[in-house]
């Protein structure tokens, strides 16, 4: 996952986002629903518990306003993906740390699942 060039990409920046992009791109559309469906459950869980924990409003950040907005041009393969476009729509409303593990576990879970031996 290391990267020698200079970021390109918003998740040229993201450990793990680039390599579930990759696994992803594999997958069949049914796939990606379902995926989405079990990720979408996590995000909400993860969005509600964070509420509870804090009553002061969170920003969610210049960059991830800037990525939301530049996501209405869907010039990209996964934009243009009704499933993963929420995926990343919802997980790039999450705190920083939220986003990663969220990425972690989604790398984790498919890299396991599609091993190739």
């Amino acid at each position: 996952m290391d990267k020698s060039y200079d970021f390109k990409r918003w998740y040229d920046k993201k450990p793990y986002a680039d390599s579930v992009l990759d696994i992803l791109k594999h997958l069949s559309l049914q796939s990606h629903y379902d995926i989405a469906r079990e990720v979408l459950k996590i995000i909400e869980a993860v969005k509600i518990n964070s509420r509870e924990l804090n009553d002061i409003p969170l920003s969610i950040g210049v960059e991830r306003v800037l990525g939301l907005y530049n996501q209405n041009y869907q010039r990209r393969w996964y934009d243009k993906n009704l499933p993963l476009n929420r995926i990343f729509k919802s997980a790039s409303c999450l705190q920083e740390q939220d986003f990663q593990n969220i990425m972690q576990g989604i790398f984790t879970s498919l890299k396991e699942e599609n091993k190739q031996d």
